[in-house]
């Protein structure tokens, strides 16, 4: 395309593309103001973004108009403008990227549902095609923005109450300790655990093993005692899988406290709390503080393998081995055997309802995996240095910068360690009355606080803000009632 620059009759900047006029040949400025003053708004937002919109000039336009609005230019020409510094945010569009994940990585739900998407009347005529695309995927990038804020509202919920109950059952709550030189072996679910299982067994006594919950079963079978089991999940079907430890006592449990865990485990087992590392954990960081909690470093992530690796990397100054990451759908089970939803499962299958369409249904809907192992192809070199995947089909579907090795030299590699000594007892931290209770009163005392509120609604919050005045007293009424609600079950808590 031929970008031909020139001057307007005001000394402004303005240019041609293909012998079009992209800004004023008079005055860009008053035609960009004109341009924002007379386009309608549907709510006050965050963020608008400007498709095309050549030279800077309705930056401060649209600023006049919304206090602390945000303004990305949405760049389609190949040329770089000298007044692109004077944007918040420039992104490139090729359509040749997903960039509705683009969008949400960068801005996020909530902002992305406070936007509002401006066209420069120009980028419609040269742009249309690629017009097309990106409109398509900012429609996307909403649509998954309002299943991610309703999902986290569902969830929000389940962890704060989650946590209550960690706060106030967990007895037994391991002291941070130093690192092990042991080699860490994780355990993870997928079908090839039980190629590493004989060898795991055989060397049990030289390696620190930390089993995934949903591996617990397998391990348990093979007479195998892991020295920490984790679970994340904060769904109530993740304590189907934590149920053996209800009669192993001595086995210590490594878990965030918006994990859901059965009380009688929190009650009787050794528990180590995890404390996630990013932002939007302050809820369940601020409550772990005020209970005096202290707690080991965790990675937030959408798998509870992910959070795994790098808490083995955590505790050990040797190598990670990791055992059954898949990540990949199977023939047969999408899961090594036992499984305690399988078992679950099975008990719904019928003649009607095989058990055979259950799993053919299971391995075409599949998609998580995917979501799965493009986070750890996505892991950098030395995110992942001395990590080692055993995988018995090493040569398929690789984990980018993971070695795999095979079962065989798995083996290979634990002949050689040498005398080791593993750690056979936990410091435990003192659990305090007063502090348990002071800390239930500071919880009820910020779920009135627009922060918390905000986090744990963030669906409601967000229509309350986009709504117009006449509208808000009710909505703001609703939520009002949901934290009643919510509160009212804390309190029952602190009080059982």
């Amino acid at each position: 395309m031929q970008l031909d620059f020139l001057e307007s009759k005001d000394g402004s900047k303005t240019f041609s593309a293909d012998g079009l006029f992209y800004h004023s040949s008079y005055s860009p400025l008053k035609e960009a103001r004109r341009f924002i003053e007379t386009y309608d708004f549907v709510n006050n937002p965050k963020i608008v973004f400007l498709i095309e919109p050549g030279f800077n000039y309705f930056s401060d336009c649209i600023k006049e108009r919304f206090a602390g609005c945000k303004v990305a230019c949405i760049r389609f020409f190949d040329h770089h403008f000298d007044d692109e510094n004077t944007w918040d945010y420039v992104l490139r569009y090729d359509g040749a990227q997903k960039f509705s994940q683009v969008l949400l990585n960068t801005f996020g739900e909530e902002t992305l549902l406070c936007s509002s998407l401006l066209v420069w009347k120009p980028a419609e005529t040269l742009f249309k095609e690629k017009l097309g695309s990106f409109i398509n995927e900012y429609k996307e990038a909403l649509q998954a923005s309002k299943t991610l804020l309703v999902t986290r509202q569902f969830f929000e919920q389940k962890w704060l109450i989650n946590s209550c109950n960690f706060i106030k059952y967990t007895k037994r709550l391991i002291k941070p300790f130093d690192k092990t030189t042991l080699p860490v072996i994780v355990c993870a679910s997928g079908p090839s655990l039980l190629s590493a299982v004989k060898t795991i067994k055989q060397f049990e006594q030289k390696l620190f093993i930390i089993c995934l919950s949903s591996a617990l079963s397998v391990l348990i079978k093979n007479e195998i005692t892991p020295d920490l089991v984790l679970s994340t999940d904060g769904g109530f079907w993740a304590g189907e899988h934590l149920k053996y430890l209800k009669n192993n006592p001595g086995i210590p449990l490594a878990a965030s406290c918006e994990a859901f865990v059965p009380k009688k485990i929190l009650k009787d087992n050794p528990v180590c709390a995890l404390q996630y590392n990013d932002s939007s954990s302050f809820i369940s960081s601020m409550i772990l503080e005020k209970a005096g909690i202290k707690s080991f470093e965790a990675l937030r992530n959408p798998t509870v393998s992910g959070t795994g690796l790098f808490f083995a990397k955590s505790i050990t100054t040797n190598k990670v081995f990791f055992c059954g990451l898949d990540l990949a759908q199977s023939e047969g089970f999408g899961h090594s055997q036992p499984n305690e939803l399988e078992k679950n499962n099975e008990l719904k299958d019928s003649r009607i309802s095989t058990k055979e369409t259950r799993l053919s249904r299971s391995r075409y809907n599949a998609s998580s995996l995917q979501i799965y192992r493009d986070w750890f192809c996505s892991l950098d070199g030395k995110d992942v240095q001395n990590v080692l995947r055993v995988i018995d089909k090493h040569s398929q579907d690789a984990l980018e910068n993971i070695k795999d090795i095979a079962p065989e030299e798995f083996k290979n590699e634990l002949t050689g360690i040498g005398e080791t000594k593993k750690v056979s007892d936990y410091k435990e931290q003192a659990v305090n009355e007063t502090t348990l209770s002071d800390s239930f009163k500071f919880i009820i005392e910020q779920l009135k606080t627009a922060k918390w509120m905000n986090q744990i609604f963030p669906a409601d919050f967000l229509s309350i803000q986009n709504a117009s005045e006449t509208e808000k007293p009710a909505l703001q009424n609703r939520l009002n009632k949901k934290v009643e609600k919510l509160t009212a079950r804390i309190r029952k808590i602190a009080d059982e």
